[in-house]
């Protein structure tokens, strides 16, 4: 009996790319498609309903893209992601675990030196990279390209004295290997909702330092995100509105963002709670062992 693997590979990022490598360590040969039955592990994957014909897996996974109702049909609940997911799927929260993720530093030992580092959403890096590395280079920061090769990644993130990151996965990484981490908003790409599930499993909250510069890499402005973002201003509309990029590039633009990137570095990291930590991790281990009696791995 095989499962197919099923994650987001549209734009293969750091976070999405780890399911594979987590997978053969985990599941071996069990692994195999096409197959009506699918695994899903890593990443907020899970959609409102299986779709026809399969029959979806779920060890870790999590859901909040999707508006509305949410179905277990043709659905095998080993272990949520989050109280939030489980919340959305309506299952008690006894089935929330924390994301697969944090499992890395079990099968992948290797760390290089690369001090404070710094880790953009994937979009923020697509849209803004060249002035993201730019500040990292002045600052002597390590930049790290979510697109960057997945062991290589594990292996700088193993290796930081601290990381400053927007990518919820930097964070999951990070967290694994006991590296002190920030979270960050540097765009409106970032769902916060994701971030507080992740939060909630290892004992902490999601705060997030604003790094945000409402700046438009793309020589435009868009009246309907000048819109939003004056919304915002006084209180109307949706949270991620106040980082819609409203202002033009001018000569100041690389020194301010340095500041806020230099006020992320020094502030707080992250505290989360070891206890409550190795408690979702055993949730989660649970939920693989069960998932490998059932398929004999």
């Amino acid at each position: 009996m095989h499962l197919q693997l099923q994650f987001y590979d549209e734009i293969p990022n750091f976070g999405d790319a780890l399911n594979p490598l987590l997978a053969e360590k985990l599941f071996g040969s069990t692994l195999q498609g096409p197959s009506s039955d699918r695994l899903l592990l890593i990443g907020t994957i899970i959609g409102r309903h299986a779709p026809d014909g399969t029959h979806e897996h779920i060890i870790g996974a999590g859901a909040g893209y999707k508006r509305g109702h949410y179905s277990v049909a043709n659905r095998t609940i080993y272990a949520l992601r989050g109280p939030i997911t489980c919340d959305l799927l309506g299952l008690s929260r006894d089935y929330a675990a924390i994301d697969p993720g944090i499992l890395v530093s079990r099968f992948f030992t290797e760390a290089h030196p690369t001090g404070v580092a710094f880790m953009p959403h994937h979009k923020s890096h697509d849209r803004a990279g060249w002035f993201l590395e730019a500040a990292c280079r002045q600052l002597n920061i390590t930049y790290i390209s979510p697109l960057e090769e997945t062991t290589a990644t594990l292996a700088k993130i193993a290796g930081a004295e601290q990381l400053i990151t927007e990518a919820l996965h930097g964070a999951v990484t990070a967290e694994s290997y006991e590296v002190p981490w920030t979270p960050v908003v540097f765009s409106h790409n970032v769902l916060s909702a994701k971030w507080h599930d992740f939060a909630a499993t290892i004992g902490t909250r999601y705060a997030p330092v604003d790094i945000s510069t409402n700046l438009s890499f793309d020589a435009k402005i868009h009246i309907g995100n000048r819109i939003k973002y004056a919304l915002r201003r006084v209180g109307l509309g949706k949270e991620k509105y106040k980082y819609l990029p409203v202002r033009k590039l001018n000569n100041d633009s690389l020194a301010s963002f340095m500041r806020l990137l230099t006020a992320a570095i020094n502030s707080a990291p992250v505290r989360s709670d070891r206890q409550q930590k190795m408690r979702s991790v055993e949730r989660l281990d649970k939920g693989i062992g069960r998932f490998n009696e059932l398929w004999g791995h």
